[in-house]
C-alpha cells in the first residue's frame, strides 16, 4: 500500500522522516484497518493545515498583524511530534516566511510605538505645566488612553518610558490633590467670612447699636454678594439666616430713630473732637491689630465713637469716611487673626515669630484667592459692551470692593513681613 509521506513496516504505521524532522512512529495498524487510519492521519494533517490557513488569513486581513505571531510559533512547535501524515516541511517553509514577516512587523511597530510614547510623554510634561486642574485633567484621561492604547515599545527603553509615565502621572495626581486640598480651605475660609457676617450683624442687633452701623451692615452686604460660592446647602442654612438678621436690623433700627434723633445734647463741634480723637486711637491700635490682645481695644473704641453726639454724615463726610476705611481695616486684619487661630493648631501657645509666619501664610491664600477673583472679574468686565446704566455702575462698585480688598490684603502682607523683620 502506497503511504504518502509515510511507511508501514512490521506491522507500525511512520510518519517519514524529512527535511529537520526524523521519522515519527505513529500507530500499530494490520492490514484491515491500515487504509482508515492512514486517513484519520492524514485527515490529522489537514486540520493543523487548516488552522495555519485561518491564521495565515487573519495575518493577510488584520490591522494588528503582530498579535498572530505567538499562533504561528504554536504551530510549528507542534510539527516534529505531530501525529499526521502530511508534507510537514513545506508547512514548516510557509511558517517561517509568515513568521519573518511578523518579526520584522513587530520590529518596525515597537519603533513606531516608541516613537509615540516618547512624544505623549513631552505631551505629559506640558500638561503638568497647566495650572487649570480641570482642563489638564481631561487633558490627563485622554492622554493615558492614548498611552493605553499605543502598542509595546522597544524592550530596551520599555522600563524607562512607563517609569517615566507613571511618575509623570504620580505627579500630575498629587498637584491635584494639592489643589483639592486648597480648594477645601477656599470654601471653609468663605464659609468663615459669611458666619463672620452674621456675626457683626448680629452684634449690632444686641448692642442695638443703629445709630453708626448702618454704612458698615450696608458694606457687609456688599461683601455678602462678593464673598463667593460654597456648597448649596451650606449657603441655603447661612443666607437664610442672614436675611432673617438683616430684616430685623433694619425693624429694629426703624424703631429707635425716634429715640436717636432727640439725643442732641453735645454739638456737633464736640462731637467732632471727639470723633477725631477715635480716629486717632483707631489710627494707634490699626497696627497692633493683628494682636489678640487688641481685640478689647478695638471694642472700645467703636463703643467710644457710638458716645460721640450726633454728626451726619453730610455735615462732615470725610470724618465718617475715615472711620469706615480704619474699621475695615482693623476688622479684616481680625478677620486674619481669627482665621489664622483656626487653621494652626495650637498658634496661642507659639513663638512671637512662628505666629508672624502662621499670619503670613494664611494672608498670602486670601490674597492669592482675591487676585484670582479680581482678575477673572476685570477679564470678563473687559468683555462687556455696556456704555451707561446703574447697571455699569453696580460693576464698578463691584470691581472697586474688589480692588480694596486686594489692597487691604497686600497692606496686611507687607506689614506682616515688616514685623518678621524686626522680630
Amino acid at each position: 500500500m502506497e503511504i504518502p509521506f509515510g511507511h508501514i513496516a512490521d506491522g507500525i504505521l511512520y510518519r517519514d522522516a524529512a527535511g529537520d524532522f526524523k521519522q515519527l512512529e505513529l500507530k500499530a495498524v494490520s492490514d484491515d484497518d491500515a487504509v482508515s487510519v492512514v486517513a484519520q492521519y492524514v485527515a490529522s494533517f489537514e486540520k493543523l493545515l487548516n488552522k495555519f490557513s485561518e491564521v495565515e488569513n487573519k495575518i493577510n486581513t488584520s490591522n494588528n498583524k503582530g498579535s498572530f505571531l505567538s499562533s504561528l510559533l504554536n504551530i510549528k512547535d507542534q510539527l516534529p511530534t505531530h501525529a499526521g501524515l502530511g508534507d510537514y516541511v513545506s508547512l514548516q517553509e510557509k511558517i517561517d516566511l509568515n513568521v519573518n514577516l511578523l518579526e520584522d512587523y513587530v520590529a518596525q511597530n515597537r519603533q513606531k510605538n516608541t516613537d509615540i510614547k516618547t512624544a505623549l510623554l513631552l505631551e505629559l510634561d506640558a500638561i503638568l505645566e497647566n495650572n487649570d486642574i480641570d482642563e489638564a485633567f481631561e487633558q490627563i484621561k485622554g492622554l493615558k488612553s492614548r498611552w493605553i492604547k499605543t502598542g509595546s515599545p522597544g524592550e530596551e527603553v520599555k522600563e524607562e518610558l512607563e517609569s517615566k509615565f507613571k511618575a509623570g502621572m504620580d505627579a500630575f495626581f498629587e498637584k491635584r490633590n494639592a489643589f483639592d486640598e486648597d480648594k477645601k480651605d477656599l470654601l471653609n475660609a468663605r464659609v468663615v467670612e459669611y458666619k463672620a457676617i452674621i456675626a457683626k450683624i448680629e452684634g449690632f442687633i444686641k448692642a442695638k447699636d443703629f445709630s453708626s452701623s448702618l454704612s458698615v451692615v450696608k458694606s457687609l452686604q456688599s461683601e455678602w454678594k462678593e464673598i463667593g460660592r460654597v456648597p448649596e446647602a451650606e449657603f441655603k442654612a447661612l443666607n437664610d439666616q442672614y436675611w432673617e438678621l438683616c430684616q430685623q436690623y433694619f425693624d429694629q433700627k426703624r424703631s429707635v430713630q425716634k429715640e436717636q434723633s432727640k439725643n442732641k445734647s453735645k454739638s456737633k463741634k464736640e462731637s467732632l473732637a471727639q470723633r477725631q480723637k477715635v480716629i486717632k486711637q483707631m489710627e494707634e491700635v490699626l497696627h497692633e491689630s493683628l494682636r489678640a490682645d487688641q481685640v478689647a481695644k478695638v471694642k472700645q473704641l467703636g463703643q467710644e465713637w457710638k458716645k460721640c453726639g450726633p454728626l451726619s454724615r453730610k455735615d462732615n463726610s470725610e470724618i465718617h469716611d475715615q472711620y469706615l476705611k480704619l474699621s475695615r481695616a482693623i476688622q479684616e486684619r481680625q478677620f486674619v487673626l481669627q482665621l489664622t487661630k483656626k487653621k494652626v493648631k495650637d498658634f496661642k501657645s507659639k513663638e512671637d515669630k512662628d505666629k508672624l509666619y502662621a499670619l503670613q501664610k494664611v494672608i498670602r491664600d486670601l490674597l492669592r484667592r482675591d487676585e484670582t477673583e479680581l482678575s477673572s472679574f476685570q477679564e470678563n468686565l473687559e468683555k462687556m459692551h455696556i456704555n451707561k446704566g446703574s447697571f455699569v455702575d453696580m460693576l464698578e462698585a463691584k470691581l472697586q470692593t474688589q480692588q480694596d480688598k486686594v489692597t487691604t490684603k497686600r497692606e496686611i502682607l507687607k506689614e506682616i513681613q515688616e514685623k518678621i523683620k524686626e522680630a
